[in-house]
């Protein structure tokens, strides 16, 4: 049986994404042994075989998610707008976002953005897609959910005038608030924001979280590391830290989901419990 044109570009495109995401894995966690706890092997291939299914499994869904995914799931509460980190798209968040739904959390909203453009760029960015996402909902707030780059577009926009009035809460997962290691090439003008010692990062270093903020990040993520350069408890955040997952496997960690709908759900329950408290001094 002979094979068509078309089955040989599919073969090659399939080859060239499982190569991409074996470079990807084997450079990425070569890198970052020397800034995480060494674990033995098998705890290390686990980590590895993971994560390369979590790129296979997402990667193909990024060119669809250019044009689909604007709204995850419709809801009553307050809007939840996932943003994408680094070379990446809302197709990242697929499973979690299920995993939000079936909470009962939402409306779900995605939001992309051009991941190499400066992060001082992409906050209007950010808040006009807010903007549009509370006139559609008639919500006054919004629950920002963000992944790597994604988080420093996203607590810079809830440091704006505009953000302190939109943002409920700010959720990063494997951001990246001190600086990456990383000293290759970084696509984009967003490097200088990204690399660790950059004046982007010193001029943030003590500057407090305005709003309830949570970072989750990852002991042995592969592409952002030490786990301390993720952490925000100095500047006034909840650091929560989770063992032996690579970068792209903490958006698909029921653990992980836990805590963020769990720190959302806690911060609702204390607002309420005060506004009821500031009611019964009133009357």
């Amino acid at each position: 049986m002979s094979i068509t044109a078309v089955e040989v570009i599919g073969l090659g495109v399939v080859a060239i994404l499982v190569a991409g995401a074996l470079i990807y894995l084997l450079g990425s966690f070569m890198l970052s042994a020397a800034h995480v706890e060494r674990r033995p092997g098998p705890h290390q291939a686990r980590a590895m075989a993971r994560e390369l299914y979590y790129v296979l499994l997402t990667q193909p869904l990024i060119p669809l998610y250019f044009v689909i995914g604007r709204r995850f799931a419709r809801g009553d509460g307050i809007p939840v707008v996932f943003v994408h980190g680094y070379f990446q798209n809302r197709a990242d968040f697929v499973w979690m976002a299920r995993q939000f739904r079936i909470a009962t959390k939402g409306p779900l909203y995605g939001f992309n953005y051009p991941w190499f453009d400066a992060v001082d760029r992409n906050v209007p960015r950010l808040e006009r897609f807010v903007e549009r996402v509370c006139a559609e909902t008639s919500a006054d707030r919004v629950t920002l959910v963000s992944h790597s780059l994604g988080g420093l577009v996203s607590l810079e926009y809830a440091h704006t005038p505009k953000g302190q009035q939109r943002v409920a809460h700010c959720i990063t997962i494997g951001t990246p608030h001190n600086g990456v290691k990383w000293r290759g090439p970084i696509l984009g003008k967003v490097a200088k924001e990204l690399r660790e010692g950059g004046e982007f990062h010193v001029e943030r270093r003590e500057r407090p979280v305005i709003t309830p903020t949570l970072s989750v990040y990852s002991t042995h993520d592969n592409i952002v590391h030490p786990p301390a350069t993720s952490a925000l408890s100095a500047r006034g955040g909840i650091d929560v830290a989770v063992d032996g997952l690579g970068h792209l496997s903490l958006l698909y960690s029921p653990d992980v989901t836990r805590v963020l709908i769990e720190f959302v759900d806690q911060d609702e329950r204390a607002a309420a419990a005060g506004s009821d408290d500031g009611s019964a001094g009133a009357q």
